[in-house]
């Protein structure tokens, strides 16, 4: 019967263990999203976009636009920290996609705007785009942002030029205007931008898997992969979570011993 107490109180704490873990992982996966007319507290710029983000992971997300909005880049964003260090290399990998139509994507890592790296990246309705690109950083940067909002390249008076500059200029990017369209409310257009496979590593650290077998077949030590802070600490909450429930056991099995 003690056997069967102990048991019982082991299972107990392993379920702990997995739910901690999990209500963890569901908030660290380190994306902060701004949809700048979606009726959240503080979302109320009537030119950005409006809508719902979803399925949110370590490597990507998903947003549901049903408008677009026409305030330009900055009316829907995707953020996360990171930590980059200027004169570094870096590489940043991810796949993008616009369901509903034709989108404007920038990818933005700075602080605040001193920029590390800049890209547009120009999505075709309904297909999905690679971005694999290897940069020197320029500056320091504790922020990527993932900008998708309305852009039809004719906010550079109230922008500024500095995102516009990795385009040649704002009339560069108004000669491909997304949404289908003139800067305007543009209501109708429904659209499902989506992130997956994101990742951003110092360039030439290679994967876990590939020193893995490379030290198997030289008989050296293998290398860590060098990946860039994102404030995940994931696995010291579930080490603190493994601790707790080893007490767990530990206090179930005495109460059951002494009665």
């Amino acid at each position: 019967m003690k056997a069967l107490k102990k048991i019982s109180a082991a299972v107990l704490a392993l379920a702990l263990t997995v739910g901690m873990c999990v209500t963890t992982f569901a908030a660290t996966a380190g994306w902060t999203d701004y949809l700048g007319f979606d009726g959240k507290p503080g979302h109320t710029w009537y030119e950005a976009a409006d809508g719902t983000v979803k399925n949110i992971t370590e490597t990507g997300w998903t947003a549901e636009l049903k408008q677009v909005g026409w305030g330009g880049i900055w009316g829907a964003q995707m953020t996360r920290d990171v930590d980059v260090q200027k004169g570094k290399e870096y590489r940043i990998t991810c796949k993008l996609k616009s369901t509903g139509c034709d989108k404007w994507v920038f990818i933005k890592i700075a602080t605040k705007e001193n920029f590390a790296y800049g890209k547009w990246i120009w999505l075709t309705k309904g297909s999905e785009t690679t971005v694999d690109e290897t940069f020197t950083a320029e500056n320091n940067a504790d922020t990527l942002t993932f900008g998708f909002g309305g852009e039809y390249g004719d906010r550079e008076a109230t922008d500024g030029n500095k995102h516009y500059a990795y385009a040649g200029g704002a009339k560069k990017i108004a000669a491909k205007k997304d949404a289908g369209g003139d800067s305007g409310p543009h209501d109708d257009v429904f659209t499902v931008v989506s992130c997956s496979d994101y990742s951003l590593t110092e360039a030439g650290a290679a994967s876990e898997e590939a020193t893995t077998a490379a030290a198997g077949t030289a008989g050296t030590t293998p290398s860590t992969t060098t990946t860039v802070a994102t404030g995940d600490f994931t696995p010291i909450a579930c080490g603190a979570a493994a601790i707790l429930a080893a007490a767990v056991i530990v206090v179930f099995a005495r109460k059951r011993e002494n009665d």
